[in-house]
């Protein structure tokens, strides 16, 4: 069962890729890419120590420790599973030596880094003791072995989508027929994260029960609920999201059934 999982998950990964292109099978059925998955492991390093150098301890945000040991580490393993997703669907199997660089070297440097700030700012971090200090290293390396986790949820929802787009406009420019599909799916998935996000910023706190839902629901259509509006233009934005895709959706059905009678009357 697990294998006829996985098959399906590569085929549909290929179908969503398909350019009308031959295949063309390698000279070489493995493939080192441990060079560019080290670049950016060490490029990831080296942006990350930005947001920890410039830690304010006045502002008790943690916005730099998000940055630095959550979001770029997740960018980096979506970037990580596109070069062995490509290298896939070439017919060609990575060696996986290179996960010494996301899975070692990567989490190792991020948290090495952490240790200065802590040393620097202690109160910002509420560290008093030594153990104290130990739970916040801990907490931190939950924090990047998360974001390490959420990579793939990245890859799906932002890398492949974009890479998508980016064959799409490519062969649209060279003046070859792009089938729809092509442009609907990647910009559906790239509006789940969007709006996600946009939602979280438009509203106030909202809290991790059944009922957010339903106020989120309230907020789209302007209904007044148990809700707090912080920015309105998000909610704007992802109301236009919504009526564009829904609107390409109905467009697009009603085109293949214009086409689909047209094929009909021809024969």
């Amino acid at each position: 069962m697990a294998r006829t999982n996985s098959v399906g998950f590569w085929d549909a990964v290929e179908l969503l890729s398909d350019r009308g292109k031959p295949v063309v099978h390698p000279k070489q059925s493995v493939r080192s890419i441990s060079f560019p998955v080290a670049i950016i492991s060490l490029t990831t390093l080296a942006i990350a120590t930005l947001p920890l150098m410039l830690l304010d301890p006045d502002r008790a945000d943690g916005l730099p420790m998000l940055l630095s040991l959550f979001l770029f580490p997740m960018i980096a393993g979506g970037l990580i599973i596109e070069l062995v997703v490509l290298c896939k669907l070439r017919q060609q199997e990575p060696f996986w030596t290179l996960l010494w660089w996301p899975i070692g070297v990567l989490p190792a440097g991020l948290l090495a880094m952490s240790i200065g700030p802590i040393l620097a700012h202690p109160d910002y971090f509420d560290v008093t003791s030594f153990a104290s200090a130990a739970g916040v290293m801990l907490t931190f390396a939950l924090l990047v072995f998360l974001a390490l986790l959420l990579s793939f949820v990245f890859w799906a929802l932002v890398v492949f989508p974009l890479r998508m787009l980016g064959l799409a406009a490519f062969d649209a420019i060279r003046g070859e027929r792009v089938a729809a599909f092509r442009v609907y799916v990647p910009l559906i998935l790239l509006a789940i994260p969007a709006i996600a996000l946009l939602v979280v910023g438009s509203l106030g706190d909202l809290e991790a029960n059944r009922a957010v839902i339903v106020h989120i629901v309230l907020a789209l259509l302007g209904i007044p609920g148990d809700y707090e509006i912080v920015w309105e233009p998000g909610l704007w934005i992802v109301r236009g999201i919504m009526i564009a895709l829904i609107g390409s959706a109905i467009w697009a059905r009603v085109a293949s059934g214009a086409r689909r009678k047209r094929s009909i009357g021809e024969g």
